[in-house]
């Protein structure tokens, strides 16, 4: 994952490295004001993961900035969190007695204000942005409804990041940053009790160092 990640990032890079503007575009001179913009690849993994990082819910998500004022913008981003193509094929890997079959179902929200730092009006260049983010998800035995596990997440996050808009107005967001997250999980006993074991999943308030970029089209 981390390979074809660093590989799409590459690729944007060179794409971007012979055609970046400002949000100003200089050939038509069209303003661009916002944004919409997704991550493919959190098809394959959402705000969740255990040990490892092995994915416990995928995500189909987007983000819309509007530009506020010359040097800011809001971002709101939306997602629906189903089950990771890649965690039932760990559970069968673990070392467990039960046949564990999953299903999840569960939403993704997130607020961002950017302040820009260049001569680019928003949502151009580098910036500063608050970001916070809450996911919830529950996970049930598709074999025993009453099994479940209810997951949640809550990110609050100092973040530096560069958008670049291209002339065509195809967008790259880049960012990371520091903050805190506090995950949770909750369960009634019986299978899916032994379930967070395996993935050896626990309540934890900890330091995050987020990492993150999504594709998309400024208008």
């Amino acid at each position: 994952m981390k390979k074809l990640t660093t590989l799409l990032l590459i690729c944007g890079l060179i794409m971007l490295s012979g055609n970046r503007t400002s949000a100003q575009d200089a050939t038509s001179g069209k303003d661009y004001r916002f944004t919409v913009k997704t991550n493919p690849l959190s098809v394959l993994g959402g705000p969740f993961y255990a040990m490892w990082i092995v994915p416990l819910t995928n995500e189909y998500k987007v983000s819309f900035e509007a530009q506020t004022m010359s040097k800011q913008s809001i971002q709101i981003g939306l997602g629906y969190l189903g089950t990771s193509p890649l965690i039932q094929t760990f559970l069968d890997m673990a070392e467990t007695d039960n046949d564990t079959t999953v299903k999840s179902g569960g939403f993704h929200g997130q607020l961002w204000y950017k302040f820009f730092l260049t001569g680019d009006d928003a949502p151009a260049g580098f910036y500063l942005a608050p970001h916070f983010s809450y996911a919830w998800v529950k996970m049930r035995n598709s074999a025993d409804e009453s099994q479940y596990v209810s997951a949640s997440k809550l990110n609050i996050h100092g973040v530096l990041g560069y958008q670049v808009i291209t002339k065509g107005g195809f967008a790259l967001d880049i960012y990371t940053g520091l903050g805190i997250k506090n995950k949770s999980y909750e369960t009634p006993e019986g299978e899916m009790e032994n379930w967070l074991d395996d993935l050896n999943l626990t309540n934890r308030f900890t330091v995050s160092v987020p990492f993150g970029f999504t594709f998309g089209y400024a208008f």
